[in-house]
């Protein structure tokens, strides 16, 4: 269907249960500034009125399905999902497109979901964790979209209106810019016929740049707290770079299970922490390798050695053999866990599909994951894990946030 909505199939005849998500390929960071945070407040009316359903009408249907319904926003996309069971296919089918495609802006409503908002800006503002995360990107990516929490700005989502959203809903959510993903006992045909009758065509986003990177550890004091959040980053690769599956491997061993690096260090063998680890973040355009550790304040001074000690050995190409093949069993594992059900193929498709333009397959995935050497990801880690790119951000206490003279510190 050239020109219109992208379609990704996986028929299970014997499944009982179906799953079905369509992804609108503009997210937070495809907004302007001066309306950042709309797409975020949309997504919030997508499943609250559409289509020719009221409130409760979607509300007793979301439940009569068995509740499994979903919305939500990223940086890059906009989605509603369902996984049901399959005799009820066409009803998530109409409901997901409907909820999309046929939203019900009404005033009354958009004012209430934007309190339903504030209140998640509250529930960030006062958890340090979420405070951290948050400051980290804009410590690495300045002001660059990417950077803007997808949330938005405060301050602009008080002030958005039912014909702000209106007018971005028609720009950006039309047949052009949807991936439909359906996995399960469907028929192809039936719904290629019904992605036929969806709303014209439009541009797509704008595509994004790569932002800058910039070093250096934003500090925020909070009064009260006993510990300390840091959530450090370290520049990547975007996610469909050929070696993402290698920065899956380095992230695995450095901070990704039980027998990582850091969780050995820091929790097992010097009792610094109670959580410990890492996680990767990725883009079309760039990504980060993240670390992530709470520590009693008291702790900070013996944390933070052990934490840059860990990542001066990794950077410096200290890594086993080893450590690569278990990170690699884990992965690929994981691999074969994440895809099972018709909810994970399609969370699976998608994913791959955005990031690597390619349907996705589990053995092919695994395939190449063996082909992750030791020798590759000690290259990479030299590339990634560097101790003068460090950014990040780190909230708690006065007492806790001493960094060390390694860690160029900026005020949040």
């Amino acid at each position: 269907m050239e020109g219109g909505p992208t379609l990704l199939v996986e028929a299970i005849p014997h499944a009982e249960t179906v799953a079905v998500g369509a992804w609108v390929r503009s997210g937070s960071a495809h907004e302007a500034g001066e309306v950042a945070g709309i797409t975020h407040l949309l997504e919030h009316l997508l499943l609250r009125r559409c289509g020719d359903w009221t409130p409760q009408e979607i509300a007793e249907l979301i439940d009569s399905l068995g509740g499994a319904v979903d919305a939500f926003t990223t940086r890059e996309a906009c989605a509603v999902t369902a996984h049901v069971p399959a005799d009820r296919f066409d009803e998530a089918l109409e409901l997901v497109l409907d909820a999309v495609f046929r939203p019900g802006l009404k005033p009354d409503e958009v004012e209430l979901e934007r309190r339903v908002v504030a209140a998640e800006f509250d529930l960030i503002q006062d958890s340090p964790i979420e405070v951290a995360a948050e400051q980290a990107l804009a410590a690495c990516w300045g002001d660059h979209p990417l950077a803007r929490p997808v949330l938005g700005r405060r301050d602009v989502v008080e002030r958005l209106g039912a014909t702000d959203l209106a007018r971005f809903h028609r720009e950006r959510f039309t047949a052009d810019n949807l991936l439909l993903v359906a996995v399960g006992p469907v028929d192809e045909g039936r719904i290629r016929e019904r992605l036929a009758r969806l709303p014209g065509q439009a541009a797509r986003p704008v595509g994004l740049t790569s932002p800058t990177w910039r070093s250096g550890v934003l500090v925020a004091e909070r009064d009260g707290l006993e510990q300390l959040y840091a959530n450090l980053v370290l520049p990547a690769l975007p996610s469909g770079h050929p070696e993402i599956l290698t920065l899956g491997v380095l992230h695995q061993l450095l901070g990704g299970g039980a027998a990582s690096r850091l969780f050995r260090e820091l929790r097992d063998r010097l009792g610094l922490v109670y959580d410990v680890g890492t996680s990767v973040y990725t883009t079309v355009v760039t990504g980060v390798l993240e670390v992530t550790f709470s520590a009693p304040a008291r702790q900070a001074e013996a944390c933070w050695e052990a934490v840059l000690r860990v990542l001066e050995q990794v950077g410096a190409g200290e890594i086993g053999d080893d450590e690569v093949m278990l990170a690699r069993r884990a992965l690929s594992a994981g691999i074969v866990l994440g895809s099972e059900g018709t909810d994970a193929l399609m969370e699976a498709h998608a994913g791959e599909f955005l990031a690597r333009g390619r349907r996705f397959d589990a053995a092919s995935v695994r395939r190449e994951l063996d082909l992750v050497s030791p020798e590759r990801v000690r290259t990479l880690a030299a590339q990634v894990v560097r101790l003068d790119a460090i950014a990040g951000a780190v909230c708690g206490p006065r007492a806790g946030l001493l960094l060390p003279g390694a860690l160029a510190r900026r005020v949040a």
